[in-house]
C-alpha cells in the first residue's frame, strides 16, 4: 500500500522546498493537507502467485476502516558513558478517520478533532509530514518526507527537576527529513505484510521471510541557539554544548526479518525488524568554534509491528512503524538520533461487492 499524508504546512517557502525533492517519487506520491486534516492514497499491485492455504485475499470485498492515528519525527543526544539522554519530541495531533480499501487500493480520510488534542502545555509544532509506504507482494518502499519546527523536552523533568513547568518548550528548534527505503520480501509466497498493515488479506497460517534492501536519507537540524540546554549535569554533553546546526547524509544496505505469529486461528502478532550499514558525511557547528565535518558508519534500525485479531469478515489490531537513524559527535561521545514513526489503531469491516459495483471496480481496477 502507498500512504499519503501531508499535515499542517510549515510555510510556503519550505513546501516548495519539499515538494521540489519529493518530484522524483510523484508517482508514488502527491498529497495536500491544512488545519491538521489528512487525506491518505493507496496501491498496492494484486498478484495471485501466492500459496491460498498461507494467505486469502479479498479481491471482490471492499475494506471499510474507523482508525486512530499519530505520526512524529523527533530528535535525540544520548550521551554514551552514562547513557543519558536529551529526547526532543513535536505536539502532533491524534487523528480520527475513516477509509476503505478496494484491490489493493486505499482511500483514507482523518482530521485531528479538538476534542482529542487537549494538551497546551507542550507547545505547538508547525509541521509537514510526508510518509509514503507501499507494502506490495515482494516489495516493501518507503518514502519519507518530514519538516517540523516547535518541540519539546519530554524528560523535562529530570533534566531540570527544579522547573515549575512541565515542558521545556523549543519553539526555534526545527528538523528535515528526506529519505527512502527499500525492501525485498523473499517468502512472498506465504508471508503477508498487507495482511496486518493494510489489512486487505488475510494471513492464516505464521509464516515467515528474510530482507535485504537499502536505503538512502539527508536529515538535518538547526536552532537559534545550541540545541543542548543548560543545566547542572551539562558536563555530559560537552561535545555537543553550543551546537546549532547539524546534518548529515548517508545510505546504505540492509538485511532483516519479518514474521507473522498467528494464534487460535484468528489473532495474529507481526514482528518485522532490520538493520542498515549506513555511510555518509556528517557535519555540526558550534556557535563561535566552527564546524566539524567526518564521513563515518553508523547503524540505521527500522520496526514494524502489529497485533490483534483478523479474519475473513473484520480486523481489529494495533500497528506500529518506526524508522530510527542516527550520527555521532567527533569524540564519538554524544549519538544523535533522528526518528520517523506512525502507530495506528484500525477496525475494519470488509463488505461483498454487489454486482453492479463490481462492475465499475473491475472496469477502473482489473
Amino acid at each position: 500500500m502507498i500512504q499519503l499524508v501531508l499535515f499542517k504546512p510549515l510555510s510556503a517557502k519550505l513546501s516548495r522546498i519539499v515538494s521540489t525533492c519529493l518530484s522524483l517519487c510523484v508517482f508514488f506520491s502527491f498529497s495536500y493537507q491544512l488545519n491538521a486534516q489528512s487525506i491518505e492514497l493507496g496501491i498496492a499491485k494484486s498478484n495471485l502467485k501466492y500459496d491460498t492455504s498461507y494467505i486469502e485475499a479479498f479481491p471482490d470485498h471492499i475494506s471499510g476502516r474507523l482508525y486512530l492515528s499519530r505520526k512524529f519525527t523527533d530528535i535525540s543526544f544520548v550521551e554514551q558513558e552514562e547513557k543519558r539522554g536529551i529526547h526532543y519530541r513535536p505536539n502532533t495531533t491524534l487523528n480520527l478517520g475513516i477509509g476503505a480499501t478496494v484491490r489493493g487500493f486505499t482511500l483514507n480520510l482523518a482530521y485531528g478533532f479538538r476534542f482529542l488534542n487537549q494538551n497546551e502545555t507542550i507547545g505547538k509544532t508547525e509541521y509537514l509530514d510526508l510518509q509514503s509506504h507501499m507494502y506490495g507482494r515482494k516489495h516493501v518502499i518507503d518514502f519519507y518526507g518530514q519538516l517540523y519546527s516547535g518541540l519539546y523536552l519530554e524528560n523535562t523533568t529530570d533534566l531540570f527537576p527544579e522547573m515549575t513547568e512541565q515542558s521545556y518548550l523549543r519553539p526555534d528548534l526545527r528538523i528535515v527529513i528526506l529519505g527512502a527505503t527499500y525492501f525485498r520480501v523473499f517468502n512472498d509466497r506465504k508471508f503477508s505484510y498487507s495482511a496486518s498493515l493494510v489489512q486487505n488479506e488475510f494471513q492464516k497460517k505464521s509464516a515467515g521471510s528474510f530482507l535485504l534492501g537499502a536505503k538512502a536519507f539527508v536529515m538535518a537540524a538547526g536552532s537559534d541557539s545550541s540545541m543542548i540546554p543548560v543545566f547542572d549535569r551539562d558536563s555530559m554533553f560537552n561535545a555537543f554544548i553550543g551546537v546549532d546546526r547539524l546534518r548529515t547524509y548517508q545510505f546504505g544496505p540492509g538485511v532483516g526479518y519479518a514474521h507473522t505469529f498467528i494464534m487460535w486461528e484468528r489473532f495474529f502478532l507481526t514482528l518485522s525488524f532490520d538493520v542498515n550499514f549506513m555511510i555518509g558525511n556528517s557535519r555540526y557547528r558550534i556557535a563561535d568554534e566552527g564546524v566539524t565535518e567526518e564521513w563515518q558508519v553508523n547503524t540505521s534500525m527500522d520496526l514494524r509491528l502489529a497485533l490483534g485479531y483478523n479474519s475473513e469478515k473484520s480486523y481489529f489490531g494495533l500497528s506500529y512503524v518506526e524508522d530510527t537513524k542516527q550520527m555521532r559527535s567527533e569524540d564519538g561521545n554524544i549519538n544523535t538520533f533522528f526518528g520517523v514513526g506512525n502507530i495506528r489503531l484500525n477496525y475494519v469491516r470488509r463488505f461483498e461487492m454487489g454486482s453492479k459495483t463490481k462492475e465499475v471496480i473491475d472496469k477502473y481496477l482489473p
